[in-house]
């Protein structure tokens, strides 16, 4: 269940700019991404706070902001209980000086009882941004709390010492960040949960170098790991412009179809030229989307493109091989390849799906897959070599059963997989 939220954000450490947008920006946009649609942010100075934010709403348009003013000094339990709204028994409780990840927030956002984020075992990377987080129960507290009213009621003085007084007295809950899964289906690799406070300018760089890896997804075939560096500086850059997911998605498929017209007519060195290109721009519109946190349906989108493509580069190729007499059954290898893309998205569904639910990813034989498995751009690899070596034609012919290779592979693993999960459960019922 998303509940009532209020984020405690002051400048200028919630104003402080991480890869294009400030902390508390990258914070509400979290919330709302995380089904919160409600929230009251509280400072000191409300009308700067809410100037900035007005600059970079759209993102967050869904999400209903009011703002409210309280008294210079620490945030104190009298000052939550006046903004309590009168129908909610837990409110969320953020601050906004904060980066989350947005698993944390989630975590707590769908919890029905209180409950503390804390992190007993900080990274050693993360400890200079640590220094100003507070200490409870030998832990790190991540300030992000969900509090229930009946607990606030019997509490007085500064928020910050009320949560860690409630912390030693176990009278309030703490979720450690060690303890949540660190497979992330979104991501489909493992990455601790992150949190820091917002940095000093010092530390910037390395604030927003944990912000880049965190966007960065796992099982990437050969070209993409190659890719996976450039793509890194490229976003660097481009997260601090105002250019958008969106835009670069439509800039690599106007691309894509240029690439279709290339491979029909022949002129396949231009047309790889042009498809290394779509393999760096391809992966630069979900970064863009998730350092910004603009991640939405929309975006989706890109999928289908990308599934149309793999499909309709080869057939370009087919058609060019076929009309050219250079590769007659051009049309059987073609069939070969996309019955076997089929055959492999079934079995990649198969891996895929229990990892999603279990949160623990696929294991090193499916990296390995991923890593030299038939895809496009491995394809387009393919290519570039035949054509080289002089024998073009025979690019499809080595895509077609590379795709059987992998879909063999793939279908086999999800197999396996679904006998170990049922042998699992067997051992797992009670003796009769």
């Amino acid at each position: 269940m998303a509940h009532e939220c209020v984020v405690l954000a002051e400048s200028p450490g919630a104003l402080v700019e991480l890869c294009g947008i400030s902390t508390l920006e990258r914070l509400l946009r979290t919330l709302l991404r995380c089904g919160i649609t409600r929230a009251t942010v509280v400072s000191s100075t409300p009308d700067l706070i809410a100037a900035r934010l007005i600059e970079q709403c759209r993102p967050r348009a869904q999400l209903i902001l009011t703002f409210a003013k309280r008294s210079d000094g620490p945030m104190t339990i009298e000052q939550i209980v006046t903004i309590w709204p009168d129908a909610a028994q837990l409110l969320l409780a953020v601050r906004g000086d904060i980066v989350f990840d947005g698993r944390l927030l989630h975590f707590l956002a769908t919890q029905s009882s209180p409950a503390v984020l804390v992190d007993s075992a900080v990274p050693s990377k993360f400890q200079p941004l640590m220094d100003s987080a507070p200490n409870a129960l030998g832990a790190k507290v991540c300030g992000a709390a969900l509090l229930q009213r009946d607990w606030v009621s019997t509490q007085n003085g500064p928020l910050e010492k009320a949560i860690n007084n409630g912390l030693e007295q176990n009278s309030i809950p703490a979720v450690d960040v060690i303890r949540r899964p660190c497979y992330s289906p979104a991501l489909r690799r493992k990455l601790r949960p992150f949190w820091f406070p917002a940095p000093l300018p010092d530390q910037v760089k390395l604030a927003e170098s944990i912000l880049l890896n965190s966007v960065q997804k796992g099982t990437q075939d050969l070209p993409a790991r190659i890719h996976a560096p450039l793509e890194t500086f490229l976003i660097s850059k481009l997260c601090k412009t105002t250019v958008t997911p969106n835009q670069l998605t439509v800039s690599w498929i106007i691309l894509a179809f240029g690439t279709v017209i290339l491979f029909v007519t022949g002129h396949l060195i231009g047309g790889i030229l042009v498809a290394l290109t779509i393999g760096i721009l391809d992966g630069l519109d979900g970064k863009q989307a998730r350092i910004r946190v603009e991640t939405s349906k929309t975006g989706e989108i890109e999928h289908w493109f990308d599934s149309f493509f793999e499909v309709v580069w080869p057939t370009a190729l087919a058609y060019h091989f076929y009309v050219s007499g250079q590769l007659p059954n051009a049309f059987f290898y073609l069939a070969l390849l996309i019955g076997a893309e089929a055959l492999d998205g079934i079995g990649k569904l198969g891996v895929y799906t229990p990892a999603a639910k279990s949160l623990v990813g696929p294991g090193l034989f499916d990296q390995i897959i991923r890593l030299v498995g038939g895809r496009r751009n491995i394809y387009v690899w393919v290519l570039a070599t035949c054509v080289v070596f002089g024998i073009p034609e025979k690019a499809l012919v080595v895509m077609a059963f590379w795709e059987v290779a992998t879909a063999a592979a793939d279908l086999l693993h999800s197999c396996w997989i679904r006998y170990a999960l049922r042998a699992r459960a067997c051992s797992d019922l009670p003796l009769k």
